[in-house]
């Protein structure tokens, strides 16, 4: 993934191209990741920026890890099946963004949420448990 904190300079062509320039401390690291690409192939994703969900203690991605262990705890079912449930919950009832892997989408990944996001699966994950009977501790001692 490529991030350009700061571009100099960024023009709309014809032909919907978009070019920019990139401040002089960040060439030579870009050209080098150009250089060592396996393809030729390049995706970019043009987004506004978002602060990264919170991880630790008492973050969010303490507080959803938590809801899927209860879950989890009363199913039998595994840490990475209960998110994954989650998870597809979330994209059919709140929106939660999906990724297309190998061809198919995919709930997107933890590691790639921003605190909007997070918070989506964190409110599916009580929806879920809500419509299947779970219980799921609200503390802070979790």
């Amino acid at each position: 993934m490529l991030i350009l904190p700061a571009v100099q300079r960024l023009k709309t062509g014809s032909r919907a191209a978009i070019s920019f320039e990139l401040p002089e401390i960040f060439r030579t690291a870009f050209w080098i990741m150009v250089e060592k690409a396996q393809t030729n192939y390049w995706q970019v994703k043009i987004s506004r920026p978002r602060k990264p969900r919170t991880t630790g203690w008492k973050s969010q991605n303490h507080h959803f890890r938590g809801h899927c262990r209860d879950i989890m705890e009363q199913t039998g079912n595994s840490m990475t099946a209960v998110a994954t449930a989650i998870k597809e919950h979330a994209v059919e009832f709140f929106g939660y963004p999906e990724d297309e892997v190998f061809g198919k989408m995919k709930p997107r990944s933890e590691a790639d949420l921003d605190t909007v996001e997070c918070g989506l699966l964190i409110d599916a994950a009580d929806h879920f448990a809500a419509e299947w009977g779970f219980w799921l501790r609200e503390s802070e001692d979790d």
